[in-house]
């Protein structure tokens, strides 16, 4: 994997891309390569990976991260 790449991903990362999709329809690379800079980054500790939760969580509404976002 070329350094180029792995800077092109952290750019779009830090610019607001929220999926390995979106990264890579933001730099223009395919999905595997955003992939494994991606793993690079986390490895590096220059970026964190954060599993998708879908439905609500076993404790209720109030009880996850968006929840947590909208509180005032």
């Amino acid at each position: 994997m070329v350094a180029g790449s792995v800077t092109a991903v952290l750019d779009a990362l830090q610019h607001g891309a929220g999926s390995l999709t979106e990264v890579s329809r933001r730099t223009g690379l395919r999905v595997d390569v955003v992939r494994a800079a991606a793993d690079q980054l986390v490895r590096l500790g220059r970026a964190e990976e954060c599993p998708l939760a879908v439905g609500c969580p076993s404790g209720g509404c109030g009880d996850c991260a968006l929840a947590c976002a909208r509180r005032p």
